[in-house]
């Protein structure tokens, strides 16, 4: 079991896929705005750009739907080129499935070695015979990760953003809306630096902005929750 991964996004200055529609919504937060692919058996270019030169060992490519099987993805980029540096060999593109994980949805995640990075490339393979894919989001920057995981008793929880309303037969009026996983954690045991680049992600992100937090990053079963 790996430490929790917590990532703070950078900001991406312009993004633009090599086919499909809707690339820009992969910079929206609402996994429900996707760009869409329109053909399989070869690769998609996704082209981030950072705006300018930055350390980078966290890339997510969010609510990708229907990812089959033998889906690939590679990651590329350098800070002056898309295909510098291989960040990521091509390899699964994902998730690995906790148990009773709908296979309709994955996400691609990738955690590795930092390195100094403008442009990034997302290169997605998508299998003949497979329906194309979308995508929700992506995201991509350094990720904070404690000397010392989250303590025991941390807890899951399922937000649901439906709603029950009794009737007076006895009945529910139910309007069911999306659900949504909940996780809270405790880190104990935090050195001074680490105080202080934690606090600096609440202040940048607050309550609205967006973050990723990963309970355990290493590629093991129950990864995808």
């Amino acid at each position: 079991m790996a430490n929790l991964l917590i990532l703070s996004p950078a900001t991406i200055a312009a993004i633009a896929a090599s086919r499909g529609s809707g690339d820009q919504n992969l910079l929206t937060p609402d996994p429900k705005e996707v760009w869409a692919d329109n053909a399989v058996n070869t690769a998609a270019n996704i082209d981030i750009d950072l705006g300018t030169v930055q350390p980078v060992d966290t890339v997510f490519l969010g609510h990708v739907i229907p990812p089959a099987a033998g889906a690939t993805w590679t990651i590329t980029g350098g800070a002056a080129s898309y295909t510098t540096t291989v960040l990521k060999a091509s390899s699964a593109l994902r998730a690995v499935d906790a148990a009773g994980q709908s296979p309709l949805l994955s996400h691609g995640f990738w955690t590795g070695a930092s390195a100094n990075i403008r442009f990034l490339r997302l290169a997605v393979t998508q299998p003949a015979g497979s329906p194309t894919l979308t995508a929700g989001v992506v995201l991509a920057g350094q990720a904070f990760r404690p000397t010392y995981n989250h303590e025991w008793g941390s807890g899951r929880a399922v937000l649901d953003t439906g709603s029950k309303t009794p009737l007076p037969s006895g009945g529910f009026s139910t309007v069911e809306q999306a659900r949504k996983a909940s996780w809270s954690w405790t880190l104990g045991d935090l050195t001074d630096a680490e105080v202080d680049a934690l606090h600096a992600i609440a202040l940048d992100r607050g309550e609205t902005r967006p973050v990723l937090v990963v309970e355990d990053p290493a590629a093991t079963t129950g990864q995808l929750r």
